[in-house]
């Protein structure tokens, strides 16, 4: 169905990925408002060096953007503690743990929590102001009624909903990451943080901050020249998936 002529077109919805390998198994946690495509590149790519790799789907992400509206900060750790616990179940003892922006921090708090084997974060942000976020989903929301092809008239209706959202949510939203920000000190674990350098200049400021806090004994830190915001879809993709297999290697 094409665009112009009346049609909307309907956007299939995202799914979780699963691909078994051997007994080290990767999670990996996409960013907010996105979903498994963030990290679906990566899954294959270390897949073929044999790991396996489960990247979840956080409830509301990767479809109609009314349903995120639906969920929380809290509701997205839910389903990475289930994603964790479910590759317990698996059998896996062995689980390192890759996530970018807030699948970042999941990543982090996991890593306070949890016993992993080794964490990297991408894009990782120490604090986001509840306005910023709320600007986010409401530039998320247009965005999917623009490629579903919807005019004007229909996306300015259906996207005040957003404008008039609460940010409540979002302050929760907000705590959640500068609580996780001030348990560094609980993580030991070997941490990788990786940062775009063509991103916003608070990322590459949170990754040395990260770096700085967190009690691993083996801690990296490294900027892409070529890379904004989402790293695993951008230019720098194949040397961030070489110094990923390399890290888990050291």
């Amino acid at each position: 169905m094409k665009k112009g002529f009346g049609f909307v077109i309907k956007i299939l919805p995202a799914k979780e990925i699963y691909l078994k390998g051997n007994n080290h198994a990767v999670l990996l946690l996409h960013s907010f408002t996105s979903h498994t495509r963030d990290m679906k590149k990566v899954a294959i790519d270390i897949h073929k060096k044999g790991y396996t790799c489960y990247a979840p789907l956080y409830r509301g992400h990767g479809c109609a953007p009314e349903q995120l509206l639906q969920y929380n900060v809290n509701d997205w750790w839910q389903d990475v503690v289930n994603s964790y616990q479910f590759l317990i179940s698996e059998g896996f003892q062995k689980i390192s743990v890759i996530g970018l922006s807030i699948g970042g921090i999941f990543t982090l708090k996991l890593a306070e929590l949890e016993r992993i084997e080794r964490a990297i974060v991408l894009s990782v942000p120490i604090d986001r102001e509840p306005e910023r976020l709320k600007r986010r989903i409401i530039n998320y929301a247009y965005n999917y009624k623009k490629v579903e092809g919807k005019s004007t008239f229909q996306i300015s209706q259906e996207i005040d909903i957003f404008n008039q959202m609460s940010l409540d949510s979002l302050i929760v939203f907000q705590q959640f990451i500068k609580s996780t920000i001030q348990n560094l000190d609980k993580i030991s674990v070997p941490i990788a943080i990786l940062y775009g350098e063509q991103d916003d200049e608070l990322y590459s400021h949170s990754a040395n901050v990260v770096y700085n806090n967190v009690n691993s004994y083996v801690k990296k830190i490294k900027g892409y020249k070529e890379s904004k915001h989402l790293m695993t879809l951008g230019k720098d993709q194949e040397e961030i998936v070489k110094d990923i297999l390399f890290f888990f290697n050291l």
